[in-house]
């Protein structure tokens, strides 16, 4: 396993690169600077525009990684065409275009970041290190704001789904230790991997503990670990605190809402989700081709809408609508604000690359690239946490969530260890 000291010089042209691409990981980690650009805008563009400015700089220093008539490029420009069309076209152009170039500056500068820059081994153990700088940073101040405030978010977006789904993105990074790593590094990488479950459960959100829960289970089942070692970690992942308090094991914080039925189907973050599907698919169908746009306000939908969910009244949803300005599930609000052609294209290219990753999880390993459970469960627990919440439009998701798309294999194992070889 390379440490950072063992990477060689770089070519200037590469070193201008990762000047660009780690500060942009930094800056999006931790949100700092935080530059409010246009006022009265929420979204985050100085983050976007550092993408974008990075994106540039390695398809013009990287050009010859660069294939001007790949797939992947083809794709890239037709997501980049529609999402342009989608924004100019909504109702809120100015608001719509900004949320709309941010999303796609994002998630093409991390892609392409990846599938240009981290191209030898390398230069993934660089990134690897630097994940693991950010991660424990993360973790550190997550703990030390529940210690001030009683909240993980105090030093983050005062959103948890934000700072836990990072968490879920950065764990890629200790999770490669235990694979391939020294007996030092495997022991860092469990302490990494249990203090980001310590504050995922004190995050109190139901979802991101389930997630972690059931992807540790599928690994277990898998035949990944063994029996003795399943019971002792679920013993423990059971008796961590988490809650509003802090002060309920797991399992009874879970027992307690899973026997609070009433409640749970009558709280706005349940009957919003469940009855966005029904309107999001009423929007979708009279906006098919480029959608409503990303900020544009779904109040007037609900005149002649029909609420298929049981436990609101109209009046409570139209309230929660016009707050919140989207599906609170990524594909839903993909589906309403971009239209039918962004989000079939964008699930195809998902669908290809996960069905690879898996192709790829139950093979034999391949030198140089990172085992492909490292991504799997990263990229998994993040798509899962999709469900609850806009994660594509918090750039720093967006950024990390593509980098991790991109690092997935493309080539054979001869070709991947001829590439890993080369400049570094």
């Amino acid at each position: 396993m390379a440490s950072p000291t063992d990477i060689a010089p770089m070519p200037r042209t590469q070193k201008v690169m990762w000047t660009f691409f780690g500060a942009t990981c930094l800056q999006l980690a931790f949100l700092q600077p935080y530059i409010v650009l246009v006022p009265g805008e929420r979204a985050n563009l100085f983050s976007g525009l550092l993408c974008f400015v990075t994106l540039l700089v390695i398809w013009i220093l990287g050009k010859e990684g660069l294939k001007l008539k790949s797939p992947e490029v083809l794709i890239s420009l037709a997501l980049v065409v529609l999402g342009t069309l989608s924004g100019l076209c909504s109702l809120t152009p100015r608001s719509s275009s900004i949320r709309v170039f941010i999303l796609l500056a994002s998630a093409l500068g991390g892609f392409w970041g990846a599938r240009i820059l981290l191209t030898s081994d390398r230069h993934r153990r660089l990134f690897q290190w630097l994940c693991l700088l950010i991660l424990a940073s993360i973790l550190l101040l997550s703990f030390t704001g529940f210690i001030l405030s009683g909240r993980i978010t105090h030093f983050f977006d005062p959103n948890y789904h934000s700072p836990t789904d990072i968490i879920f993105l950065l764990s890629f990074a200790p999770l490669a230790f235990l694979f391939e790593g020294s007996r030092p590094q495997v022991l860092g990488g469990i302490l990494l991997l249990g203090l980001s479950y310590l504050i995922l459960c004190l995050s109190g959100s139901l979802s991101v503990v389930l997630i972690t829960q059931a992807l540790f289970l599928a690994i277990a089942l898998a035949g990944r670990l063994r029996f003795r070692y399943f019971l002792i970690i679920i013993l423990m992942m059971a008796l961590i605190p988490m809650g509003r308090g802090k002060d309920r094991p797991a399992v009874v914080y879970l027992a307690q809402h899973v026997l609070g039925q009433k409640a749970i189907r009558e709280h706005v973050s349940v009957y919003y989700r469940i009855e966005n599907i029904y309107l999001s698919w009423e929007i979708a169908k009279k906006h098919p081709l480029l959608g409503i746009g990303l900020r544009t306000s779904r109040e007037k939908f609900l005149e002649n809408y029909q609420l298929r969910y049981p436990y609101v009244t109209k009046e409570k949803f139209a309230q929660n609508v016009a707050t919140v300005v989207s599906s609170d599930n990524m594909f839903l609000t993909i589906l309403a604000g971009l239209g039918f052609p962004f989000l079939i294209i964008y699930c195809a290219c998902l669908l290809i690359l996960f069905g690879r990753l898996i192709k790829l999880a139950w093979g034999p390993s391949r030198p140089g690239s990172f085992p492909p459970v490292v991504l799997l469960l990263p990229l998994t627990a993040s798509l899962l946490h999709f469900q609850f919440f806009d994660g594509l439009l918090f750039p720093q998701l967006s950024w990390f969530f593509h980098i991790l798309l991109g690092l997935i294999p493309t080539v054979s194992g001869k070709e991947a260890h001829q590439t890993a070889d080369l400049g570094g």
